[in-house]
Parts: structure tokens; sequence; C-alpha cells
């Protein structure tokens, strides 16, 4: 069988490091495709047609339009950990298999950035780094900052990457307060790390520093909204390194123009890339970053040894591991 390539709207597959670009030219034909983030499903079909692999970021969306006028499709390999941009069921449907990059490989990097964000909001440092630039030395102590310490942390979503962030802020020495209805950690982590589980609007009148990790889905989008943000603590930060659509985009600009929310810091966008009108790019309280969470070498190098280990499997007539499709009913 000839393989054909496509590696779809991923800036960072095969740039660092070039031998995973190479191993899969040992395989077949690769190209590298950058579409509208929006493309619908039916043109996006078009554009990829004659490539029986996919390797895909976070966006375009693979949905049911793309899978009824795909001609075969074998693998989409997620290169992350998310995959709420393709319909598994329309998938398996099809016979393509799906598959995702290990939870543990982005855990750390995106954890961490999430802190570095959120530190650099607070202690405002990149404009107080620009003003140096400028040779405004004298404009220091416009940039006041808050501590960490002993404030009271919040982490909305405790799965794999939102229990690493609780155990990062568990540093601070203050408590630390999650909520998630299924969290996936043990009461022993619970108590190791001084984390008390609580109901979203306890967590948001207690936290000084708040981080949003939820997974997307029905129940949890635009889950800080203008009603859920009444309950913030006046004053209080939001990072968010999931995704974009978890928060109202409205009510974040208003809760900061009101005082109630003093910065958000975003590393995701419920649409990317984001425009350069877009009204938090104006906003001084705001710190955005271009979805680099996983912008590691470590990180990047473990999510694109699995993406070509994916490849090498179906090729090798295998089932990778982490495909997705096998663990749905029929």
């Amino acid at each position: 069988m000839e393989y054909n390539i496509a590696v779809v709207n991923s800036s960072s597959f095969g740039q660092v490091f070039k031998e995973h670009w190479q191993e899969l030219e040992k395989i077949g034909n690769v190209k590298r495709f950058m579409l509208p983030t929006d493309i619908d499903g039916k043109s996006l079909a078009e554009k990829l047609h004659g490539y029986n692999v996919i390797i895909a970021s976070v966006t375009p969306f693979f949905n049911k339009d793309f899978f009824d006028n795909k001609d075969e499709t074998l693998l989409i390999s997620r290169h992350g950990i998310g995959f709420n941009n393709v319909d598994v069921k329309e998938a398996k449907k099809h016979g393509t298999q799906v598959t995702i990059v290990p939870q543990l490989v982005e855990r750390n990097s995106v954890a961490e950035n999430e802190l570095a964000n959120l530190m650099a909001l607070v202690r405002q440092v990149v404009p107080s780094s620009e003003r140096e630039r400028a040779g405004r030395y004298q404009d220091r102590a416009q940039f006041m900052g808050n501590e960490f310490s002993g404030k009271t942390f919040g982490v909305i979503g405790c799965g794999n990457i939102g229990s690493r962030v609780a155990e990062l802020f568990s540093i601070f020495g203050g408590p630390v307060l999650v909520n998630d209805p299924d969290p996936h950690v043990t009461s022993e982590w619970l108590t190791n790390n001084n984390v008390e589980r609580v109901d979203l609007e306890t967590l948001l009148k207690r936290c000084d520093y708040i981080s949003l990790n939820a997974s997307l889905d029905d129940n949890s989008y635009h889950l800080l909204n203008a009603e859920t943000i009444k309950n913030l603590k006046k004053g209080a930060y939001i990072c968010n390194n999931g995704r974009g659509a978890l928060i109202e985009e409205k009510a974040i600009s208003d809760a900061i123009e009101s005082g109630q929310l003093s910065g958000y810091a975003a590393d995701a966008m419920e649409v990317e890339p984001v425009k350069e009108d877009h009204p938090f790019l104006k906003n001084d309280r705001i710190l955005l970053t271009p979805h680099t969470s996983a912008y590691t070498y470590e990180c990047l190098h473990g999510m694109g040894e699995k993406c070509v280990g994916d490849v090498k499997d179906i090729v090798a007539g295998k089932r990778p591991v982490r495909e997705l499709t096998h663990t749905l009913d029929d």
C-alpha cells in the first residue's frame, strides 16, 4: 500500500526534531498543510484527498461532514492529548483509527507553563521588561504585583494536568481547592498536597489564583460566564491553559473592567489564531500566548515520537497505543 501522510496545522511537528519528519519520509509521501481553523468538513476532506494518514493539531475539526466526504483514511494521530476536534464515533464508522499522545507526555510542560504565565501576569513581567527596553527605568514603581506565598489557590478540573498544577500551587504554602466531579486522584494525594475538594461556587469565592484545566464538553462550555463569575473573589487572577471555550470572553473583559478580576492569562482561546483586533490584545491586564504550553524540547520530542510510532504501527498492521476508536461500543 502507498502511504500519503498529511501533517495538518502543526507548526512544530518535524521542525524542532527533524528526524521525526525524516522517519515518515521513509514510509511515504509527507506534506504539511496549514488550513483555516474553521474550515468546513467537506472542504477539509477535499484538501486532504488522497492522504490516508493524518497527523493533526488541535484544529481543524474532523467531523461527520469530513468523514462522509473523505476517501480512505487509515489513521488520525493527534499531535497532543486532546481529541475534541475529532468525531471519534464517525471515525470508527469509516474505519479510521484515532490516537492521542499519552497524558504524561504533556503533564509537566503544560502545568509549568501555566504557572509561568500566571506569575508573569501577576508580577507584570512583560510590560515592565518592555519599559526597561525603552529606557524607562524610572517607571518601575508602576509595576506593582502580588505575592503567591500563603494565598488560596483553585484548580477547576483535576485530571492529568490539573493535578500537577495543584501540586505546583501547593509549594506556596496556602490551601489548594479543586473542583472536579470525578477527579483522577486519591484521597492520599489530596492529603499529601494539602488539597480540598469543593464545589465551584466555593472555589470562586475563596481563591486568589485560579487555574482552568477542565475538559471541554457540554457541561464545561463557557463554565465561567456572566453569572458564575459573580461569585469570584474580588481581585482574583485566572489562568487558562486548557481550552479557550471554558470562559465567556465578554464576561472576562467585564470582570476586569469592574475590578472583580485583576487579570487573566491564557494559552488557549476559543478561536485561534487570535485576530489582531481582539479586545484581549488591547487589555494590559490580560496576557495571551499562542498555544505554546507544550513547547518544551522534552514534550515535543515525546509527542513526535508517539505520532511516528502510530504511523509505523499502522504500516505493520498493529493497533497503535492510545487508540480511541476500539474502546467505543458498536
